[in-house]
């Protein structure tokens, strides 16, 4: 079962520092852009749209896929999507539970103490 297409459009996270652009199947992570497949597409939207916090396997399943498998099924396609992120991780996971966090801002981008 699919999930109905939703509208899409860009989506931002983290004020900006990560922007999810489904149409182009894009994300812009501290101003790299990075290409995406349709599935990396699936999982990284539904993560910026159930927002801060961990999250269950099988609550980000059904939002980006509408479907429940079992905790598993994710494993491997949010290890492929954390790899094209890029370290330190953007996506973190604890145990069954996901969850999208920013690193630490880029060196440039610090402030001075």
């Amino acid at each position: 079962m699919e999930p109905a297409e939703q509208p899409q459009g860009p989506l931002t996270a983290f004020d900006g520092r990560l922007v999810l652009d489904p149409d182009a199947r894009t994300v812009t992570v501290d101003g790299r852009e990075v290409r995406l497949t349709h599935q990396d597409v699936r999982g990284l939207r539904a993560l910026v749209e159930l927002g801060e916090g961990m999250h269950d396997a099988q609550d980000v399943l059904l939002h980006g896929w509408g479907v429940w498998l079992g905790p598993r099924e994710l494993w491997y396609p949010m290890a492929v999507l954390r790899t094209k992120l890029g370290e330190p991780w953007w996506i973190v996971r604890d145990g069954d539970r996901y969850g999208l966090r920013p690193p630490e801002p880029p060196p440039s981008e610090k402030l001075p103490s």
